[in-house]
């Protein structure tokens, strides 16, 4: 901003900055003050700080010289002071009207109006899409609890980790059921004869044998005893509800999420078929 000395600044002093400062602190709402306050203060603080340097350039350790400097230093403090109240109270009145209330702007300077119109589009521009989104973005963000989700997610972590140190695939076998009796009865084979007296050849009637289904591999299990209540959750083979202080028996890949995440310590390792 170019400073253009005017007749309506020259008489602007320390005392003037003084009094603006003293309604400032005293009033809750913003003062009304001369609308070149911001231009009129500047040019005084150069006015000062000219003679400052002119009295330090003829003698640095005059009288002269320290009133001077003490002079520019104070100004520039109370100057910073009174900027701090008046923002303080535009960006309050900026917020109150952005959320739909009725502000006074009369009694701001030029260069404070300018603000207060940037920052109440922008308050009012942001309340409205945080606001307005507050319930989606909780909807969305919404999962089941630590306690009841995490377990599932520890297992199939668990399960990753297990997989990648084996380094080989699992093979899945899927479940069956065998009818038993119908493997065992005897059924005429197509190419059966009969005898003469009716009798199907038993030889020939014989059914093949039936390959007894592959055993799936062994699975470790973990000995645990459980530090804290853990609400139920859903593992790979049923459903679990553990209470502190249990003494619960669990598949690896389960134990160990849970001894990672400190909510169980292993007592001793088994293998079971």
């Amino acid at each position: 901003m170019n400073l253009v000395m005017t007749a309506s600044t020259d008489n602007f002093t320390y005392d003037d900055l003084t009094e603006v400062a003293r309604r400032e602190q005293r009033n809750k709402t913003i003062s009304d003050v001369r609308k070149d306050l911001y231009q009129a203060m500047a040019e005084c603080q150069e006015m000062l700080k000219r003679e400052s340097e002119r009295e330090f350039a003829a003698d640095p350790f005059s009288t002269k010289s320290k009133l001077a400097s003490n002079q520019l230093l104070k100004f520039q403090e109370k100057a910073a002071q009174v900027f701090g109240f008046r923002m303080g109270k535009l960006l309050d009145m900026a917020l109150r009207a952005a959320e739909g209330n009725r502000t006074e702007t009369s009694k701001l300077t030029i260069e404070e109006k300018e603000i207060y119109d940037e920052v109440h589009s922008l308050l009012k521009e942001k309340r409205s899409l945080l606001l307005e989104n507050v319930r989606t973005r909780i909807v969305e963000v919404e999962e089941p609890s630590l306690d009841t989700a995490e377990v599932p997610d520890m297992v199939k972590e668990a399960k990753r980790e297990e997989v990648e140190e084996a380094a080989v695939d699992v093979p899945v076998y899927p479940k069956y059921e065998v009818d038993v009796e119908a493997e065992t009865a005897v059924h005429p084979r197509p190419d059966a004869e009969e005898g003469p007296d009716g009798a199907v050849d038993k030889e020939l009637n014989t059914p093949a044998p039936v390959a007894a289904p592959v055993a799936p591999p062994t699975t470790e299990f973990v000995i645990l005893r459980v530090l804290e209540d853990i609400p139920k959750f859903v593992g790979p083979d049923r459903t679990y509800t553990l209470r502190k202080e249990d003494l619960v028996c669990l598949p690896s890949t389960i134990s160990k999420a849970l001894i990672a995440r400190k909510k169980a310590v292993a007592v001793s390792v088994v293998l079971s078929a």
